[in-house]
């Protein structure tokens, strides 16, 4: 089913660098949120169109994992090829393809979804019209099982775990923080002696609404690879996640 195949492509933007002239994970992981939207609007399972229909509901993106090849630089043009490619009753998974003008592969990811009902903020079935939809031209770019279980390292809170507040301007569509915000508290966390995240395993479990308080705790657990907890003063996880 190569319809189901989309492919958005745009400049890197000065605001999406760091210091070394480079895009930043989470500016991949905002290109990457934008490129499967734009693909569920094309095939007619997006945020509308669930309103559209009168459903009061909405995707949530709720497991990502991301490997980075080369980051682009200001001013090359990056490539995203997505698609669908099946789930099971209450998930569906997309993967992603980044490529340059010249078509060197810059990195991949894949994701996992649910769709929650916006009132109840419960879980609801995935439609069928999105199985119909998985594309079964492109093998998984992980593999038919892309997400390791991940766990918290650490049996003791740090006394010098970093605080943030949700900011009204970190709330999206569905009413809670952007998942990107997650990436940028929890890459605050890594050292710089570390060096950029080129690859990044990140679960969502709960969600933030803008007033509330985060904390952000990482271990080291082998050199230069990071474990990262996003959690909320009362001990409930946000976030889990692994960087390298």
């Amino acid at each position: 089913m190569g319809d189901t195949f989309g492919e958005y492509s745009w400049a890197v933007r000065t605001y999406e660098c760091g210091p070394d002239g480079a895009a930043t994970m989470a500016s991949v992981c905002n290109w990457l949120q934008e490129a499967a939207s734009l693909n569920a609007e094309a095939l007619a399972f997006s945020k509308s169109d669930f309103e559209s229909a009168g459903e009061n509901i909405s995707w949530v993106l709720t497991h990502l994992k991301v490997k980075m090849l080369r980051f682009p630089k200001w001013g090359e043009t990056v490539s995203i090829l997505t698609f669908p490619r099946g789930g099971r009753r209450i998930v569906a998974w997309r993967d992603f393809v980044l490529t340059g003008v010249d078509g060197e592969e810059l990195g991949h990811a894949s994701s996992e979804w649910m769709i929650i009902d916006l009132a109840s903020r419960k879980v609801v079935a995935i439609p069928e019209g999105v199985f119909a939809a998985a594309n079964t031209v492109r093998k998984p770019v992980f593999g038919d099982e892309p997400f390791p279980k991940l766990r918290w390292e650490c049996s003791v809170e740090s006394a010098d775990a970093l605080v943030f507040r949700a900011r009204r301007g970190d709330i999206d569509l569905n009413g809670h923080v952007n998942n990107v915000h997650y990436v940028e508290w929890l890459l605050e966390s890594r050292p710089d002696e570390a060096g950029p995240c080129r690859e990044l395993d990140i679960v969502f479990k709960s969600e933030t609404l803008a007033g509330e308080e985060v904390r952000v705790e990482s271990v080291e657990t082998e050199p230069g690879v990071f474990i990262h907890r996003v959690y909320a003063p009362d001990g409930r996880d946000h976030v889990l996640a692994r960087s390298k």
